[in-house]
């Protein structure tokens, strides 16, 4: 048999069921409809990236984790056929598993015409900074602080990679990290004469 209560431990019950309730109410408003999680990162299948042919751009007055511009590193590399534009965090395991692999494509395949640019989403410059001196990174990364960048390429999750040509357009948008059998697989036949 259950009851009476006291008017007190209603009361209680009563409150701790709304605020459970509203609780999970706003929980479920915070999560995109589309959204995927992996198991590895969260993408929205929905994201679809800049069309294929169309042109991407970042302007030439974002600023660098490093300092200077992004065009200014980017004039360092002649004879530039393929551009990686690499959205990340420094937070995101994935990209912190494909960093190393970042690094060794821009090492590999830079003399042979690869601007690598990562776009840092929502972090600060420090941050940014010690992440490329903890791994090495020679290659720009664009600090897209109020994730701009991120909103105009249509990413739907970190990382992305926008592949571009030397003009600017867009060739590939992989939602994903890159693996090392990329390299040969995809960075190799778009590099080729």
């Amino acid at each position: 048999m259950i009851g009476p209560f006291p008017r007190r431990s209603l009361v209680t019950i009563g409150g701790l069921a709304l605020s459970a309730a509203l609780l999970l109410g706003l929980a479920g408003t915070s999560i995109p409809t589309g959204a995927v999680d992996s198991g590895r990162y969260v993408t929205d299948p929905g994201a679809t990236g800049p069309a294929i042919g169309s042109t991407f751009s970042i302007p030439a007055t974002q600023p660098l984790a490093r300092g200077g511009s992004w065009v200014d590193a980017a004039d360092r590399h002649t004879g530039v056929r393929l551009i990686v534009v690499d959205f990340f965090a420094t937070w995101c395991p994935p990209c912190q598993q494909e960093t190393p692999i970042l690094r060794s494509f821009d090492r590999t395949y830079g003399e042979r015409g690869l601007l690598i640019v990562g776009v840092s989403v929502g972090e600060a410059a420090d941050d940014v900074a010690a992440y490329a001196s903890r791994y090495g990174l020679d290659y720009p990364i664009a600090l897209d602080v109020d994730g701009a960048l991120f909103r105009a390429a249509a990413a739907g999750g970190l990382p992305t990679k926008v592949l571009l040509d030397a003009g600017g357009r867009v060739i590939a948008v992989l939602p994903r990290p890159f693996t090392a059998a990329d390299g040969p697989g995809l960075i190799e036949p778009l590099l080729a004469p």
